[in-house]
């Protein structure tokens, strides 16, 4: 069940569920403990446990209605997003009918596709996100019992006619060892990092690149950037026919989702709602989707690359090289238009992607830095589709992250 106005009205204030008393707290392995589907009720409690955490610039009530706003669009409704609660069948429940909470996650049912030898199928993959165990709780292997049950519900929780669920993802800020004892691999994790730029320098430089048009949301429907992934991931997984290829879709839900947090935070900011969501150089259809990122301090906002779409049939004649730079020229635009001081950051960069932010900087000599992550934002996901072969996980970009 999904945060609602209508079930946040229902409610008589915010109150966070009483803690499990000490002498009361099972152990993590005892076989009444167990990870069910958090009611609505619940799923509100576990949203105001970690948003004392996780709230940032806002306050109880605007973390609250962010949720909801979220799980309205159109990646997490009707049923897609799930929050779970570790419990015990043992313990009694509040006050107010709900289970006392042990540890809380919540998870967000995607599409993505599998390649191997060159044949590819589409996919139901699950996203996790905001695992969460209350101080009071922490130490005693509640998060580490709710992993592993989550790992395996996972495998079939949502899937059609008994299928297996190819795979699920996180994006850990806890290094790479938790998860990875749990089945989430830590897959490499990079990005580099571009300045922003005011609009006088961008005038005064643009012409020296390829035009390019900006995007607006309807936009986002006509770009083709599920079908380059699609052929991409089945012309690598062709020419490397050892191991499955993989990736989430990188669709307009995901890009919808992000714009929505977005909005939301501009909003309470006290701004506009931005409009402008990416650009793309018409006649190649090499383009850009991005998001801001608001933070408590002003010095941290930053522009996020969500996607780069380069299709793979694209016109060999033109120099893709400097269509890129136009692109990204232009995203440091928008960050410096939209005070985003952090700059520009762009996940799983490739090849041609860093090459065309080398072409941007003023002084030849200094080499673009692609940082590996190895703390926060970390890659990971567990494979469960079959094939013994650890997948390649392609397209490791922010509008993956949840």
């Amino acid at each position: 069940m999904a945060i609602t106005s209508s079930l946040l009205q229902t409610l008589t204030g915010y109150q966070e569920p009483p803690p499990v008393a000490s002498d009361l707290l099972p152990l993590a392995d005892s076989p009444d403990v167990h990870l069910v589907p958090a009611t609505g009720l619940e799923y509100v409690q576990t949203a105001l446990l970690n948003g004392v955490e996780w709230k940032g610039p806002l306050t109880l009530e605007q973390f609250l209605e962010r949720e909801v706003q979220l799980q309205a669009a159109e990646l997490t409704k009707d049923g897609r997003i799930t929050g779970w609660i570790l419990t015990s069948s043992k313990l009694p429940p509040n006050p107010d009918g709900s289970r006392p909470i042990l540890a809380s996650c919540e998870t967000i049912l995607i599409r993505g596709r599998v390649s191997h030898k060159g044949a590819g199928h589409d996919v139901q993959a699950h996203g996790v996100a905001s695992v969460f165990t209350r101080p009071e709780h922490r130490g005693r292997g509640y998060a580490g019992r709710m992993m592993n049950d989550l790992g395996i519900r996972l495998e079939t929780w949502q899937s059609t006619q008994g299928a297996t669920n190819a795979f699920s993802v996180l994006y850990s800020d806890i290094g790479d060892k938790f998860y990875a004892r749990h089945g989430w691999k830590t897959f490499e994790s990079t990005h580099i990092h571009l300045e922003t730029m005011s609009s006088r320098d961008y005038d005064d430089i643009k012409a020296s690149f390829p035009p390019v048009k900006d995007l607006v949301a309807t936009d986002l429907l006509n770009l083709p950037s599920v079908a380059s992934m699609e052929q991409q991931l089945d012309q690598l997984s062709k020419a490397d026919p050892s191991r499955p290829y993989c990736a989430i879709h990188p669709d307009v839900e995901h890009f919808a989702w992000h714009h929505t947090r977005e909005e939301f935070l501009a909003m309470i900011s006290g701004k506009e709602a931005p409009q402008i969501k990416g650009a793309i150089h018409p006649s190649s259809g090499l383009a850009i989707v991005w998001n801001r990122r608001y933070t408590s301090q002003p010095k941290d906002c930053q522009l996020h690359l969500l996607h780069v779409i380069i299709p793979t049939d694209s016109d060999a004649s033109q120099d893709k090289g400097a269509i890129l730079a136009a692109l990204l020229l232009r995203a440091q635009k928008e960050a410096g238009d939209w005070a985003m001081n952090a700059g520009v950051e762009i996940w799983d960069p490739t090849e041609e992607v860093v090459a065309a932010a080398q072409v941007l900087k003023l002084d030849a000599h200094e080499k673009v830095q692609v940082i590996t992550r190895d703390k926060e934002h970390l890659c990971c996901l567990r494979w469960t589709a079959g094939e013994k072969e650890d997948p390649v996980w392609m397209n490791k970009e922010k509008y993956g992250w949840c």
